[in-house]
């Protein structure tokens, strides 16, 4: 699909570039890590027929320019210039993985005067688990060894860390039996299993996971793991004063129902509705329902 981009300018000055599609009330969808319009564009067309959809590439991915500051508030402060430009000032906000981490950081920073409905979309306030806190990341079994690591190895070696982001995000978890995988080093043991589950040849899974990146890029790529994964927005939920609506998978792969019920009892005027059979890329798998489920609540 031919995309057209257009720009905004945001408080620094950077170029940010953002698409628009449809007509009918505005939703401004979040886009989750890694991610960007292009690869999204496939539950943003859906979404477009019935909301006058937006959604930018964050900086350092897809078609916005990368800076020194990038990161989970920054691209908040780029969500408030996105909303300033358009003079959008009655908007449905729907933030998916990392795009929930933005829609927190912009809760925190500009209140939510200007969003008359929130969907959090298969995310958690605090990815890391510890200190009595196990709704985060992985179902509770990510730990801050874990983040540590994976820090370390997006510079590393990015290729190895996006086939555990893929495989993790992808497969169904249940809590009381949860899959198992590779050794974290076994680069060749995650790269099989990914041929596996996808059922395509290797040498087009090489493709994917393994293109030419630079210093640059892997480095966009660590700040926003660390500013997402690392961030702590417990104590903000519940200033959250917008309806929303908490969208998760079930049994879901990075996150259970769990966690979002747990926002629905801190958020004051939130509800959990669930995909059932899915994962935490049921965005793209269960597009149909995802899109139900948001236009269901945003236009009620």
């Amino acid at each position: 699909m031919n995309i057209e981009y257009q720009s905004f300018i945001a408080e620094d000055g950077a170029e940010i570039k953002y698409v628009e599609l449809g007509a009918g009330p505005a939703l401004v969808f979040v886009i989750g890590f890694g991610e960007t319009v292009q690869t999204s564009i496939s539950f943003l067309t859906r979404l477009s027929e019935r909301f006058r959809c937006y959604a930018f590439d964050h900086r350092g991915f897809g078609e916005s320019p990368s800076s020194a500051d990038v990161g989970i508030d920054r691209s908040a402060r780029d969500l408030h210039a996105l909303l300033d430009s358009l003079q959008l000032e009655s908007t449905s906000l729907v933030g998916y993985s990392m795009g929930g981490s933005v829609a927190f950081s912009y809760f925190r920073q500009f209140g939510g005067a200007r969003i008359s409905k929130l969907v959090l979309t298969d995310t958690s306030p605090k990815l890391i688990n510890e200190d009595g806190w196990e709704l985060g990341l992985w179902q509770g079994r990510y730990k801050r060894a874990d983040f540590e690591r994976d820090l370390e190895t997006l510079v590393s070696n990015p290729s190895l860390f996006h086939m555990q982001f893929y495989l993790r995000a992808a497969t169904r978890s249940p809590l009381a039996a949860p899959p198992s995988f590779p050794a974290y080093d076994d680069e060749a043991g995650w790269l099989d299993r990914v041929v596996e589950h996808t059922g395509v040849k290797e040498r087009f899974i090489r493709r994917v996971f393994y293109p030419t990146r630079t210093r640059e890029f892997c480095a966009t790529e660590r700040k926003y793991w660390d500013s997402m994964t690392g961030a702590d927005n417990l104590s903000s939920v519940s200033a959250i004063n917008t309806p929303t609506l908490c969208l998760f998978a079930d049994p879901g792969s990075f996150y259970s129902p769990l966690t979002g019920q747990w926002l629905v009892d801190h958020i004051p005027d939130a509800r959990l509705a669930t995909i059932a059979n899915a994962c935490h890329v049921f965005p793209k798998e269960n597009v149909d329902e995802f899109v139900h489920k948001i236009q269901e609540f945003c236009l009620e």
